[in-house]
């Protein structure tokens, strides 16, 4: 069974990111894949749990000790990874997951997109994450990253030190179907 790591909020959003939230957890299920996420039952986050849950598949939390409280914690986990802290759970799901998926969020969920970068940039691993541009949510991110490109803060590939890897795992989907049909998904 795939494990789809996914990156999304504990806070709810638009109502629109909600709806897709669930429908990108039941589609996940139809297609027998795993969910490897940040644990939580609140948010987006909850949302996708319950999905992929109701829907059929497998559940796997991966949570810092001290959110794993029972106001916290999706409690119908097939599998609960208990970290010692925040650092430690994003390595873990980038660890168990074999593709990563970001939907909206915030500043955790920037940091976890860009850990993701900078790991692939640096060959420290070799797995492509999509965003899932629900409503032109990733778009103002774009912009950061073409506003680096512009100012050569992204590794030329010409560079004579280090491999030029950067943004080369990265993929934008204006849809769940465009994620799953991608060349670059597994």
């Amino acid at each position: 069974m795939l494990n789809i790591g996914v990156f999304c909020s504990s806070l709810d959003g638009e109502k629109i990111f909600s709806d897709k939230t669930k429908e990108l957890g039941a589609f996940m299920a139809k297609e027998s894949y795993s969910l490897v996420y940040g644990g939580g039952k609140l948010g987006l986050m909850g949302d996708l749990a319950r999905s992929v849950k109701e829907n059929g598949s497998m559940v796997i939390s991966v949570i810092p000790s001290y959110l794993n409280k029972p106001n916290i914690i999706f409690d119908e986990s097939d599998k609960i990874y208990e970290t010692e802290n925040l650092f430690e759970r994003k390595k873990k799901l980038i660890q168990l997951s074999d593709v990563l998926i970001a939907l909206p969020g915030g500043v955790g969920t920037l940091d976890e997109v860009f850990d993701v970068l900078s790991l692939f940039a640096l060959g420290e691993i070799n797995k492509s994450i999509f965003l899932l541009n629900i409503n032109n949510f990733w778009l103002p991110f774009l912009e950061i990253i073409q506003h680096l490109k512009k100012n050569k803060m992204i590794r030329a590939s010409d560079d004579k030190f280090i491999e030029a890897r950067s943004l080369k795992n990265l993929y934008v989907a204006n849809s769940i179907e465009d994620i799953f049909s991608h060349p670059q998904f597994i």
